[in-house]
C-alpha cells in the first residue's frame, strides 16, 4: 500500500493527523495551481481553502485510477477557473477571426526572449495579463488542455479560445520585450 493510499484511507476516517500530513504534502503544489490562474495571493489562498475543503469532502470517491495529485490537481484548476470566470464579464474582448490568427503566430514561434527569466519572472509576467488571456493561456500552455476542452469549459467558441491564446502570447511577448 502506498502511503498516498494510506492517508487517503485515515483522511476518510476523519483523521486530523492524516488531513495535516495531506495538506502538508499537497499545499505547495496545489497554491502553485491557483497562483497561476488567479494571479492574486488572496483569491489564490481562497482557492487552496476551498480546494482542500473539496478534496477532503471527495476523498471517498477517489478510486486510485490516477495519482493523487493529478486528481487533485484537476479539483484546484477547475476551481480556479471558476472562480476567475465569475469575474470574467468585467472585461470587453472582441474576436479575432481565424485569419487574424496568423498575424500573431510569429510571437508564438520565437520564444528566446524567455532566456534567462527565473520561472518566478515568467509567472509574474503571465499574471500581469488580462484574466480573459491569462485564463486561456494557462489551461493551454500550462495544463494541455485542447481549444475544444477550453471551449466547453469557458463557454466560449474554439476561435474565441485560439484568439484570446494568441494574443496572449504577444501581450507576454510584448511585456517580456519592455522589461528587458
Amino acid at each position: 500500500m502506498s502511503s498516498d493510499e494510506e492517508l487517503v484511507k485515515l483522511c476518510i476516517r476523519k483523521d486530523r493527523e492524516a488531513q495535516k500530513m495531506l495538506f502538508e504534502k499537497y499545499a505547495s503544489k496545489m497554491m502553485g495551481i491557483c497562483l497561476r490562474y488567479t494571479a492574486n495571493a488572496d483569491d489564490a489562498k481562497d482557492v487552496l481553502q476551498d480546494g482542500f475543503v473539496k478534496v477532503f469532502m471527495q476523498l471517498e470517491s477517489f478510486e486510485f485510477k490516477s495519482s493523487l495529485a493529478t486528481w487533485m490537481s484537476r479539483i484546484f484548476t477547475n476551481l480556479s477557473i471558476n472562480k476567475v470566470t465569475r469575474g470574467i464579464a468585467k472585461y470587453t474582448h472582441v474576436d479575432i477571426d481565424d485569419q487574424s490568427d496568423l498575424a500573431y503566430e510569429d510571437a508564438s514561434q520565437d520564444m528566446s526572449q524567455w532566456y534567462g527569466l527565473t520561472p518566478q519572472q515568467v509567472l509574474a509576467e503571465v499574471n500581469k495579463l488580462p484574466e480573459i488571456y491569462r485564463l486561456v493561456l494557462n489551461m493551454y500552455a500550462v495544463d494541455g488542455y485542447s481549444h475544444q476542452q477550453i471551449a466547453d469549459q469557458l463557454n466560449i467558441s474554439v476561435g474565441s479560445s485560439k484568439s484570446r491564446l494568441s494574443r496572449a502570447r504577444v501581450l507576454l511577448k510584448e511585456q517580456i520585450k519592455g522589461n528587458k
